[in-house]
């Protein structure tokens, strides 16, 4: 018998070698493919993990109308594990991402509310200001809520150890709410393993890298906890773009930016780190949500 419903596909993501983007010399690195969760994200992780136990709880009633600040991918996986679960659902997200992500959204009949493209976090305090009226809605939280890095703990990190069978130098993901580095990070260390974690962030603010933060002393997510990182790697708008179209044509995966950027930190620690090494980076999200993007460039 296969799953009951798509929310049983979620995780168990697989492992891809990264093969004609690796020089000799070099670290083996691979892909976590988390864009192969149903949605196409790793939110589809954190939003399952938050929205059943709440349920399980009692926090999450048959009412309640569920709300959170997203850049997309967190709204994206709301959008579809919402309408199977059968709740009605509402994203605050700044007005500056991409159209693909409000167009999937809607499909899945998520409710839009877009919020001034100025202020990188103006989507977070929307949704702060409405989660007031408990009664009316259920805030996901993805920034707060410590199931985020718990479903990272019991799912990717618990995923990775057994996929490299404990043999990993190197971890690299992008910075967004942290769930992702915080979560495995915890796990790889209950594990026993001294992997190197690198923590990627958009090199300037504004930025077109969508989902990841640029540290700029005005928010830093509640679950964040920096002891658990030994390395913060900027990269620019230009490298990770460039580095996700590479990805397409050298490896055949259709990634996001985000990806890119992963991508682009691991390489270059695979150089440093040397043959026999290994390299995780995490492939964040599907291209097909920044068609509209500098992802695709018009021939």
């Amino acid at each position: 018998m296969g799953p009951s419903s798509v929310i049983q596909c979620i995780g168990n993501t697989p492992l891809i070698p990264v093969r004609r983007m690796v020089e000799p010399g070099m670290a083996t690195v691979y892909l976590k493919m988390e864009a192969w969760n149903p949605s196409g994200s790793l939110k589809d992780r954190i939003v399952q993990t938050i929205l059943q136990r709440a349920r399980a709880e009692g926090r999450l009633k048959p009412h309640h109308i569920i709300i959170d600040a997203s850049s997309g991918n967190t709204g994206i996986a709301l959008g579809m594990i919402a309408s199977v679960m059968g709740y009605r659902s509402r994203i605050f997200m700044p007005e500056t991402k991409s159209i693909e992500r409000r167009k999937i959204m809607k499909a899945w009949g998520t409710e839009v509310v877009l919020t001034s493209g100025r202020d990188q976090n103006s989507h977070i305090w929307a949704a702060e200001e409405a989660a007031q009226d408990t009664e009316t809605y259920f805030y996901l939280n993805q920034n707060g809520d410590p199931g985020n890095w718990q479903a990272h703990f019991e799912g990717t990190g618990a995923e990775l150890v057994a996929q490299t069978g404990g043999k990993l130098d190197c971890f690299v993901a992008g910075v967004g709410t942290g769930g992702m580095l915080m979560g495995v990070a915890r796990r790889l260390a209950t594990a026993g393993l001294a992997t190197r974690i690198v923590a990627v962030e958009p090199a300037d603010a504004p930025s077109r890298i969508e989902g990841l933060l640029h540290f700029d002393g005005a928010y830093t997510p509640p679950i964040w906890e920096p002891e658990r990182i030994h390395s913060h790697a900027k990269v620019t708008d230009d490298d990770a773009f460039r580095t996700a179209r590479q990805l397409m044509r050298a490896e055949g995966i259709f990634c996001g930016p985000s990806t890119g950027a992963a991508l682009f930190v691991a390489l270059e620690e695979a150089r440093r780190l040397g043959d026999g090494k290994v390299v995780v980076a995490v492939a964040c999200d599907r291209g097909e949500r920044y068609l509209s993007t500098r992802l695709i460039e018009d021939e």
